[in-house]
């Protein structure tokens, strides 16, 4: 379940950066703000603690969401992946 929730955790904040940047990952854009490789962050979920990889942009414009920066905590995310999870099995 662990590995589970790091993989929807990990989708979850790439799908965020392609709204902030406007464009997919791997698609040619004209944004003068684009990817810039990843990082590794250490979370505490009711797992135990998870390293997960966060996409950077250039501009360092880019704040998820999820697990916003200079935070480790999340609480409640895996009600949020079950319930995507199971939307996708119905399709």
């Amino acid at each position: 379940m662990n590995e589970i929730q790091k993989r929807g955790i990990e989708q979850l904040i790439e799908g965020e950066l392609d709204a902030h940047l406007g464009y997919e990952k791997n698609d040619i854009s004209d944004n003068q703000n684009y990817r810039n490789g990843h990082t590794t962050k250490t979370i505490k979920t009711s797992f135990g603690e998870t390293e997960i990889i966060v996409p950077r942009d250039r501009d360092a414009t880019f704040n998820p969401m999820i697990i916003p920066k200079r935070k480790n905590i999340v609480e409640g995310i895996e009600n949020v992946i079950l319930s995507i999870c199971k939307r996708d099995d119905k399709q």
